[in-house]
């Protein structure tokens, strides 16, 4: 199986000179990815360096990168340290001040899904490949020092898209190297040999980018074909928390769950010094006139497996599209960083607090708490928790199907072409009805008619998809259906 280590930047901006002055390296250069192991790499310990060896003398690999990015209008402007040395500096020698008392800048990229993927189509040895999860796992940023990014690695089946005019070719671009006649780009690469040369490098002195071996790459599979476009949905990130092993909560206590989750990431931001009153999108409490949308925090229960049980076994917040990247910025902060991120949910009622643990990119735990088991696009999407409807339905056989189609609408999904309702028992395995109490927040709710439902639409649609007036709650969560699912639905 391929060996992909991933990078997921903590906003969506690549900031990294490019040969061309003014303008950001763009696509990013593998050697860059390896210099960043490099420098985070304990090398005098003889099994990391070897591991780094090891992926040295591998082929070049293949770079996953979105497709819809822009050179930034404006540059990145920063204050950062001299590397200027004295032996004894006066007073008044600050710190990155040596260029005349202005900051120094760079250039930016923007980018519609702030990750980037290098593949390599091989799988290295068991060992080798945890020694170089566990050096991936230190790297603090990727490309300057203010480009904050988190890495994984792991060696996974290929994915639809890193093949030629895969499914998600309209939100993701493979670039392939070693195609001269064809190659559009040429790209800093490592060999073998090039930890030695980075070594002797550093100690002469010398920018590690002299070192480097150059290839051409250019997009796998050429332009893709108008029809494999798919639709956005409302959220762009989803940032999963797992119970501890063993520990599942009934979906019934999921309002108070995920009531508890806001209270705790509003608390937390507080504590970090941040204005949450400013951010309604987080805390809820919009006016009626701003239309940006809200921040869900949801509860993942195990469904859609022949012995699934419906059972809560970690929990989830979908950050939207227009979340301002101060406030997205912020909100990650807060849940992986600050004061050792987001361990523990103290829930009211519920005795002791729930441990949790962050779920990284492709690590290898349940399905039910990966976010890809819940944001993958698919044209089916069906009920995991049963939806809230947003108003009283008219009376008629079509009234709960109208009513569900304008809670598509309400939740920013497109309008599906045929919808399923039932208004008791699920359409998935393991997916439960809840009780009256357990639909509402607070008491004197109007007591909002609830069903499960089953959405299929006319173009894949990425998740999560949530829907009804208790979206923001988790209540109305929907699963993707699986490809062979979603073709015999077509």
């Amino acid at each position: 199986m391929p060996f992909t280590v991933r990078v997921d930047l903590l906003e969506p901006l690549y900031q990294a000179s490019g040969p061309q002055p003014g303008r950001a390296e763009w696509p990013p250069h593998p050697a860059r990815l390896f210099c960043a192991l490099v420098s985070v790499a304990d090398l005098e310990d003889p099994v990391e360096e070897a591991a780094l060896r090891w992926l040295e003398s591998q082929p070049a690999p293949l770079i996953r990168v979105p497709a819809q990015t822009a050179e930034a209008v404006t540059a990145r402007h920063a204050w950062v340290p001299t590397n200027a040395v004295a032996r004894q500096p006066g007073h008044a020698v600050l710190p990155g001040r040596t260029n005349g008392g202005s900051p120094k800048s760079w250039p930016q990229r923007v980018l519609r899904h702030p990750e980037v993927a290098f593949v390599w189509e091989v799988e290295p040895p068991q060992s080798v490949q945890a020694v170089l999860e566990a050096i991936a796992a230190r790297v603090p940023h990727f490309g300057r020092a203010t480009g904050h990014a988190l890495l994984s690695a792991q060696t996974a089946p290929a994915r639809a898209d890193d093949g030629e005019h895969g499914a998600d070719f309209a939100e993701w671009q493979p670039l392939q190297p070693n195609d001269p006649a064809q190659a559009a780009n040429t790209l800093r690469v490592p060999y073998a040999g090039y930890l030695q040369r980075l070594r002797a490098a550093f100690d002469a002195q010398q920018p590690a980018w002299q070192q480097a071996q150059s290839l051409r790459y250019r997009l796998r599979g050429g332009e893709p074909p108008a029809e494999a476009g798919q639709d956005r949905g409302p959220y762009r990130d989803l940032v999963a928390f797992a119970f501890s092993p063993g520990i599942a909560v009934d979906p019934g206590y999921t309002l108070a769950i995920t009531a508890a989750l806001r209270a705790a990431v509003m608390s937390r931001l507080e504590k970090a010094g941040h204005d949450v009153r400013a951010m309604p999108q987080v805390h809820g409490h919009k006016d009626k006139n701003d239309q940006g949308r809200l921040c869900a925090y949801l509860g993942l229960p195990f469904v859609g497996h022949t012995h699934a049980d419906g059972m809560l076994r970690g929990l989830a917040i979908a950050l939207p599209h227009g979340l301002p990247l101060l406030h997205r910025r912020a909100l990650l902060g807060i849940l992986l960083h600050f004061d050792g991120g987001l361990r523990k949910l103290a829930v009211p009622k519920m005795g002791a607090p729930l441990n949790l643990a962050y779920v990284k990119p492709a690590a290898s735990v349940l399905k039910t708490v990966q976010p890809h088991n819940w944001t993958r696009p698919s044209r089916v999407w069906t009920t995991a928790l049963p939806m809230v409807l947003d108003h009283f339905p008219k009376r008629g056989s079509q009234g709960l199907g109208d009513s569900v189609v304008k809670s598509c609408r309400m939740a920013g999904l497109p309008i599906p072409e045929r919808v399923e309702v039932v208004r008791h028992g699920g359409l998935l395995p393991g997916a439960r009805d809840l009780a009256g109490h357990q639909l509402r927040r607070k008491a004197g709710e109007p007591p909002l008619p609830s069903c499960h439902v089953r959405l299929h639409f006319a173009r894949p649609l990425s998740g999560p998809v949530v829907l009804g007036s208790k979206k923001t709650f988790g209540l109305g969560l929907c699963l993707p259906a699986p490809t062979t699912m979603t073709e015999t639905a077509s």
